[in-house]
C-alpha cells in the first residue's frame, strides 16, 4: 500500500470511528433479541444502530475444521429449515457459552456433535458473523489427529449426522456447477478458503 492510500485509509478510520454510543432500547423474545443504540461518530454525524442478540448475548461462535488421522475431514449434515434446501453440509460449529473461551467451546462443540476429539487444535482465523447488525465474532479452529471416542451428544433441538469426506469432496461441493448437495454456509466457506490459502502459502 502506498503512502497516499495509507493516509487516506487512516483518515477514513478516524472520521468514521464511534465517539459515543447510547443504549436506547432493548428487546428479547425467545432466542433472538435486539439492542438499539444512538451512535455519534467522530465526524459529528449520528444514527440509530440495531444490534442482534442471540440468547441475550452477542452470539460469539466457533467453526471447527476437523482432520482425521487418515487425512479426511469430518463434516456435518444438518437440518436448517430457514434455508431453501432445508438440509445443509457444513463444518462442525456452535455458540460460545457464557464465560467460556473460544478454544474450549470448539473442543466441546466438536465432541458433542461428532463424538470425536483431536490430538491438537489451533486457531486459524476470526471474522464477524454479520458486522452490519451484530457484534458476534466467529473463530475458526483446525483440529488435527481427530479420532472417535464416543457417540454424539446433541441438545434437544439439534438434528444432524456426521461423516468423513476427502479434501476433494469438499472442494467439489463448493463449486457452483456441482450436482447434488453443495456447501452454502458462509462460515464453512470462509474457513475452508482460509485453510486452503494458508496451506498453499498465499497467506
Amino acid at each position: 500500500m502506498d503512502a497516499k492510500t495509507r493516509e487516506k485509509l487512516s483518515n477514513a478510520f478516524q472520521s468514521l470511528k464511534v465517539k459515543e454510543s447510547i443504549l436506547v432500547s432493548t428487546y428479547q423474545e425467545g432466542y433472538i433479541g435486539k439492542n438499539v443504540y444512538k451512535v455519534t461518530l467522530n465526524d459529528g454525524s449520528t444514527r440509530m444502530c440495531e444490534q442482534i442478540l442471540k440468547n441475550k448475548r452477542d452470539g460469539d461462535a466457533v467453526v471447527i475444521i476437523p482432520i482425521t488421522q487418515d487425512g479426511n475431514f469430518v463434516m456435518i449434515v444438518q437440518s436448517r429449515p430457514n434455508t431453501e434446501e432445508t438440509v445443509v453440509v457444513e463444518f462442525p460449529a456452535g455458540m460460545v457459552d457464557k464465560d467460556e473461551d473460544f478454544k474450549t467451546a470448539a473442543e466441546r462443540e466438536f465432541l458433542e456433535e461428532t463424538g470425536y476429539v483431536a490430538d491438537e487444535i489451533y486457531e486459524l482465523e476470526s471474522h464477524y458473523q454479520d458486522q452490519g447488525c451484530s457484534k458476534a465474532i466467529i473463530k475458526t479452529f483446525v483440529a488435527v489427529g481427530c479420532h472417535k471416542v464416543q457417540e454424539k451428544r446433541l441438545d434437544g433441538s439439534e438434528r444432524l449426522e456426521y461423516m468423513e469426506m476427502s479434501y476433494d469432496d469438499i472442494l467439489n461441493m463448493l463449486k457452483s456447477d456441482t450436482k447434488g448437495p453443495k456447501i452454502q454456509d458462509a462460515n464453512s466457506k470462509i474457513a475452508f478458503m482460509e485453510y486452503t490459502l494458508k496451506k498453499r502459502g498465499v497467506l
